[in-house]
């Protein structure tokens, strides 16, 4: 369990998907990091009780090991308190960092053979860091140091044995890295295709309504609308015809036919009156479910695209904005905006990352560009005074 704790945060530095924030079993005090912790007990155990029985010197070499096998802990806490979305190459430092510290403990503690368990963390942590082909020479060359120790104190008789064992643990658990992360990568994969199909379905529910408002309007005017008009000039050749005392009553039929007519008119007319298609509950359906960075929604009720062409393209800026946000920015909260001005609508996305400077346009940034100006909007992008990123989308108002 110890190995597998590094795991989650970690592994969001190399993951092509939007990273999640950590949960609450991936953190310096959740379960799995206290396994990593009694497993760190329950190897410093050894050499102190070496050192209370006076079977172990206190000399320099001692002091060195000591520090070692503190250090690593230390580091591999630290690690665990680096934010998901900061720097991957942080992490990856302080893993190997931790390689150093625990081939220090192997070197100043040669008496305790638990020390080399040390190196299973580190192993569980570089699958979870690293690339596969990197992760696999760089723990080759930790082994080899690790071997010239054993055999240094051992023998070789002794350190083949104890290689093949510890090699052994170190690929259980690098394997059992490699699958979970695999696993969660598909997962977050799949959150995020949800994520775009309830922003989908909200968007066409919005269309649908739209849709459905104009068909009632025709049907009402073609139909109920035709209808009364031609109940009118029955009534009203009907008046022509009958005599004085029954015209009262025609004339009272037609004037309640007037009223209907003018009611259904109405009726048509509102139904008819379209403000642009509601994006709010599409642009929520994005959200991915994190704690940490905190999406926060400033949505305008006023904007409102007038046609579903917009709002298919402000949906999928806003999707791509959140995924380069997400992926790339190391940012603690993402500002959603959505507000309507003079001459048309704007779409913004704002974090308070660390950038200081534009990004490489790629494929997703020139997509967005492509798809706006086929509709006579743009794209803008901003460093602001502060950190991080402002991506505007603007369009026009359509008739």
């Amino acid at each position: 369990l110890g190995a597998l704790s590094p795991y989650c945060d970690a592994r969001r530095m190399i993951d092509p998907s939007p990273p999640a924030a950590r949960s609450s079993w991936n953190s310096p005090t959740a379960p799995l990091s206290l396994a990593a912790y009694i497993t760190w007990l329950a190897i410093a155990v050894d050499p102190l009780r070496d050192l209370l029985n006076e079977r172990l010197a206190f000399d320099a070499r001692t002091l060195i090991g000591a520090t070692g096998l503190v250090l690593q802990i230390l580091l591999f806490v630290r690690r665990a308190t680096t934010a998901p979305q900061g720097d991957d190459g942080a992490v990856r430092r302080l893993v190997l960092a931790q390689a150093a510290a625990a081939l220090l403990a192997i070197w100043g503690l040669p008496q305790s053979g638990s020390m080399a368990v040390l190196l299973i963390l580190v192993a569980a942590q570089m699958f979870a860091v690293y690339p596969l082909r990197p992760a696999l020479l760089l723990t080759l060359a930790i082994n080899a140091v690790l071997a010239a120790l054993l055999i240094a104190h051992w023998g070789t008789a002794s350190a083949i044995p104890a290689l093949l064992s510890y090699g052994g643990f170190q690929a259980f658990a690098a394997l059992t890295t490699t699958y979970a992360r695999r696993a969660e990568e598909a997962r977050d994969a799949l959150r995020t295709i949800n994520a775009e199909l309830l922003a989908t379905r909200q968007l066409l529910l919005e269309s649908a309504r739209g849709e459905e408002r104009l068909r009632l309007s025709r049907e009402l005017h073609d139909v109920a609308g035709h209808k009364l008009t031609a109940l009118k000039l029955q009534l009203r050749m009907i008046e022509r015809e009958v005599a004085e005392p029954q015209r009262t009553v025609v004339g009272d039929c037609m004037r309640l036919s007037d009223e209907l007519l003018a009611d259904v008119r109405g009726v048509v007319d509102t139904l008819r009156a379209h403000d642009g298609i509601d994006l709010h509950a599409a642009l929520r359906a994005l959200a991915p479910s994190l704690s940490r960075p905190v999406l926060r929604f400033e949505l305008d009720a006023a904007a409102r695209p007038a046609t579903l062409d917009q709002a298919q393209a402000l949906l999928r800026v806003a999707q791509e904005g959140l995924t380069n946000a997400l992926r790339h920015a190391a940012c603690t909260t993402i500002v959603l905006r959505l507000q309507r001005h003079e001459g048309g609508i704007e779409l913004q996305i704002e974090d308070d990352g660390r950038a200081q400077s534009l990004p490489e346009e790629g494929n997703g940034l020139r997509g967005m560009r492509e798809r706006l100006a086929a509709l006579g909007g743009g794209l803008s992008i901003a460093v602001q005074p502060e950190g991080g990123l402002r991506l505007s989308a603007q369009l026009p108002v359509s008739p």
